[in-house]
């Protein structure tokens, strides 16, 4: 060997060294980021972006958990996550951002509670590691609503507004008429569930019978979250003629953008009963009452007979026809929701060639199948091919942005998947229980023992 060439690749040993230990040293971390703007106020909902980075690139995707913050809602939107990259001291690190819904319930300083997110990533490439790592420990602080209650939540929301409608014009009623009055409560930017009650009165003689309200959601056609929408539905019966007054439906909400109270109302309406139509009575002298003839009790109770037979017939078939289509809707829901149509769905992943659809379907399988990390279950059951083939993929799907043009090819993990699956159940069929029916009985027995605690 030329001892000139010795003290560089002497130097060039050293530097592969320090490199190695550099990559070794890299941990993952997580970082919380207030993606609300400016002043919190109670009842407002605010996004909390939560990111989680890893070293080369990630194996299994971050579990998420919800948590529990006394005095306020958390919710996450099923919206898919964020793939991040970032260069952290020279290292690259993959990562992928959710969005935590939050909504304060009164004012104060709320501290996100430091809850696990699992994942899977490879501290050595090929080698999948399991981590973890805290939600960071996020500080919100909530200010009162301006001539709010004790600080507590009212409406916040950047636009409340309300639309109503009438099955019938309220002025051309008869006693013994009903009026259906439908209000509609559309709030920008809060949740459905956080829309108040609104409260239907009515004037003395007046009956008002309330229906169950149904709450939706407002997207874009993109699949956005815009706003709650909130629909109420009241039936106003009038027994008596005369003059009447719905009085209106009003909405205040707080508009943290201009920091002001403002007010929503669906007005009100007058209604005019008219009496019933009265019977016409003769202006001759009355006649002599005809002679009556004898009651016929057997053409009355055959009659009667008829009509309740009639009635209780059509009162089986209806629910029989009820109980039909349950059933059906309940075969549909558990076909969709069976371990084959998830599997199925993996497979379709594979022969698109869509790498973001076959992750979806490969870890929505392995949540509904409990194997938790999917690569404990590939090292067990796929074949060396395939878990090269599925490294591959996670490789060109979480890594950070280089090689862009570099896809793997799905086609030999379908053959793979479909040997590991088969193998997976001959071998837990046996010995596993069958899972539990996700849906309760429809008919449940009657008169069924209690079970023994």
């Amino acid at each position: 060997m030329n001892l000139r060439i010795l003290p560089i690749l002497l130097g060039l040993f050293t530097l592969w060294l320090s490199l190695a230990n550099f990559a070794l040293a890299a941990e993952p971390f997580a970082r919380a980021t207030l993606a609300t703007k400016g002043t919190i106020y109670a009842g407002q909902q605010v996004e909390v972006d939560v990111d989680v980075f890893v070293p080369n690139y990630f194996l299994a995707a971050p579990q998420f958990p919800l948590f529990d913050l006394p005095g306020a809602v958390v919710a996450m939107p099923d919206d898919r996550g964020m793939n991040l990259s970032e260069t952290v001291d020279g290292a690259a690190f993959s990562g992928i951002r959710k969005t935590y819904v939050i909504t304060p319930q009164a004012a104060g300083d709320y501290v996100l509670p430091p809850v696990d997110i699992p994942f899977g990533y490879a501290a050595v490439p090929g080698e999948t590691t399991q981590g973890r790592v805290k939600l960071p420990a996020l500080r919100l602080t909530v200010t009162a609503v301006p001539g709010g209650a004790d600080g507590q939540a009212g409406v916040t929301a950047a636009k409340v507004t309300i639309t109503q409608a009438f099955d019938r014009n309220p002025a051309s009623l008869r006693a013994g008429d009903a009026l259906v009055r439908t209000v509609t409560v559309h709030a920008e930017g809060l949740a459905a569930m956080m829309i108040p009650e609104p409260t239907f009165e009515a004037a003395a003689g007046v009956q008002v019978y309330v229906h169950d309200p149904v709450l939706s959601e407002d997207r874009s056609d993109r699949g956005e979250f815009r706003g709650g929408v909130r629909k109420d539905t009241a039936t106003y019966v009038f027994a008596k003629a005369g003059n009447y007054a719905i009085p209106a439906i009003t909405v205040q909400w707080f508009d943290p953008t201009v920091g002001k109270t403002q007010t929503a109302e669906a007005p009100g309406a007058k209604v005019s009963v008219a009496a019933a139509p009265a019977n016409a009575t003769a202006l001759a002298p009355p006649s002599p009452p005809p002679e009556k003839a004898p009651f016929d009790w057997q053409w009355w109770g055959a009659a009667l007979l008829a009509v309740t037979a009639l009635a209780l017939l059509i009162r089986v078939a209806a629910d029989l026809a009820g109980r039909i289509q349950a059933w059906l809707d309940e075969a549909r829901m558990r076909r969709a929701q069976s371990e084959p149509t998830a599997f199925h769905r993996v497979d379709e992943g594979c022969r698109s060639g869509d790498a973001q659809r076959f992750e979806a379907a490969i870890d929505a399988w392995s949540r509904k199948t409990g194997n938790i990390p999917l690569a404990r279950w590939l090292d067990r059951f796929a074949d060396v091919e395939t878990r090269a083939a599925f490294a591959e993929h996670q490789r060109l799907l979480y890594r950070s942005a280089q090689n862009t043009a570099q896809k793997a090819n799905l086609l030999p993990l379908r053959t793979g998947l479909r040997r590991a699956r088969r193998l997976w159940l001959e071998q837990t069929s046996d010995d596993e229980p069958a899972p539990a029916n996700e849906l309760p009985d429809l008919n449940p027995a009657l008169g069924a023992e209690p079970r023994e605690a």
